[in-house]
């Protein structure tokens, strides 16, 4: 359900002991995520769970080096992101501002705080400082992303689990779709080896994900199918109540047919001039509504949907966009699942990459293999907006084996929360 490179501790004590007894706390491992502004953080702090920077959360018995570099790569995260840090960071910015000891371009913050943050990780924060914050918690298990390791703060606290002979875990938050045997030009079995060898369990979606890390050479052993925590049906259910609203709900309706575009990382084998044409293509179709949804993960990339003739709702989250479409239009991408589970009608953009999905190969989507099949299918959801050419029981087949982890009846929040005891009192 998270991705900003967190660790989720699970304790020896609780600080809500009347809702549970399985005591947990959220650390957030990426100096530039705003954990402030992130709407699920709010709630599960709300639930009582502490939710924190790990480089602030410790931040008292830091010496005044430490704390130094600390404050200077936070501000210039801040500046470079133009994120709401605390006062005692914007006096710090201020104060170095006014002595004229930082003068750079906007774009070179970013840069430059990293440069600052590699080199507090290498003094600073060390395999001690990483024991020294699990002894503190009294941490049980440590519950990461799937995140490389060597990522952040990640390797350090792995070798620190490792001594304390602590369980180490690594939890999916996207879904695994690809069929064919190269997405991406980085996704090989060696770097997918290098990625997951280092926990002690790799959990998974999928029976599909798990075929995939096991000819990359990880233990199957290490690998555990529960299902998706993001799409199951409990989690949309309570997204759908705490989701900052950004559409206007109480609009009066145009009477066009509400379509959506998410879409997938250019680096996954996606046809970008195609593309690019095909959001031409859909801008001059009368009697629809566009929206635009560009991957919320595009790195350098993001100038590439600068100046469409579309509506760029980047500031909307995927939940609400497919609240509001009649109609979802996806390449390759894993939020489709979230569309299917909405009941809304998905139409797969096959000419516009490269990739196989599964979705695909279990029928589970309107396949479109062209512009003129695209303009087709529009029109033909424009005078009926449910009537597809797939069937119901396909897309129940697909969101058994990709949600649900191959069993429709799975509860699968409570069995990540099982899985992750069990490993706890091992």
């Amino acid at each position: 359900m998270l991705k900003f490179s967190d660790a989720l501790l699970f304790r020896g004590r609780s600080h809500s002991p009347e809702k549970d007894n399985r005591p947990a706390a959220v650390y957030c491992l990426n100096p530039q995520y705003d954990i402030h502004n992130d709407y699920r953080l709010r709630f599960l702090k709300e639930q009582g769970i502490p939710v924190e920077s790990i480089y602030d959360a410790f931040s008292p018995r830091l010496n005044r080096l430490h704390q130094t570099m600390r404050l200077l790569y936070m501000w210039l995260f801040a500046k470079g992101q133009k994120l709401d840090y605390d006062k005692q960071i914007s006096r710090w910015g201020l104060l170095l501002s006014r002595q004229g000891r930082i003068d750079l371009k906007k774009h070179n913050l970013r840069k430059l705080g990293n440069k600052i943050f590699k080199l507090t990780r290498k003094i600073f924060y060390t395999k001690n400082w990483a024991r020294n914050i699990l002894e503190r918690n009294k941490a049980r298990v440590l519950c990461f992303d799937h995140i490389i390791h060597n990522h952040y703060v990640v390797a350090v606290l792995l070798g620190a689990a490792k001594e304390m002979s602590l369980p180490t875990i690594a939890l999916p938050h996207g879904v695994y779709l690809y069929t064919n045997e190269s997405s991406k030009p980085k996704s090989t079995q060696k770097q997918r080896f290098s990625k997951f060898d280092h926990f002690d369990y790799v959990v998974v979606q999928n029976q599909l994900r798990k075929n995939v890390l096991v000819r990359s050479g990880i233990s199957d052993d290490k690998i555990v199918v529960l299902g998706s925590a993001r799409f199951c049906d409990e989690w949309i259910e309570q997204n759908m109540k705490i989701l900052p609203r950004m559409i206007d709900s109480h609009a009066e309706s145009t009477g066009k047919l509400k379509i959506v575009f998410l879409t997938s990382k250019p680096q996954c084998r996606v046809d970008m001039e195609r593309t690019l044409n095909t959001f031409d293509l859909l801008s001059n179709i009368s009697g629809i509504e566009l929206k635009l949804k560009p991957h919320t993960r595009m790195s350098s990339e993001p100038y590439l949907f600068d100046n469409l003739p579309i509506a760029n709702a980047s500031d909307v989250l995927t939940a609400e966009l497919c609240e509001w479409a009649d109609v979802v239009l996806v390449i390759g991408t894993s939020v489709m699942t979230e569309a299917l589970m909405q009941g809304k009608p998905v139409l797969y953009l096959k000419y516009l990459h490269g990739n196989i999905m599964l979705f695909e190969e279990c029928g589970a989507c309107w396949t479109i293999r062209n512009e003129a099949e695209l303009e087709d299918a529009i029109q033909s959801l424009r005078v009926e907006k449910m009537d597809v050419p797939y069937t119901e029981e396909n897309v129940n087949k697909f969101l058994s084996e990709v949600v649900y982890g191959g069993s429709t009846k799975r509860d699968v929040l409570r069995d990540y929360v099982e899985f992750i005891t069990e490993c706890n009192s091992n």
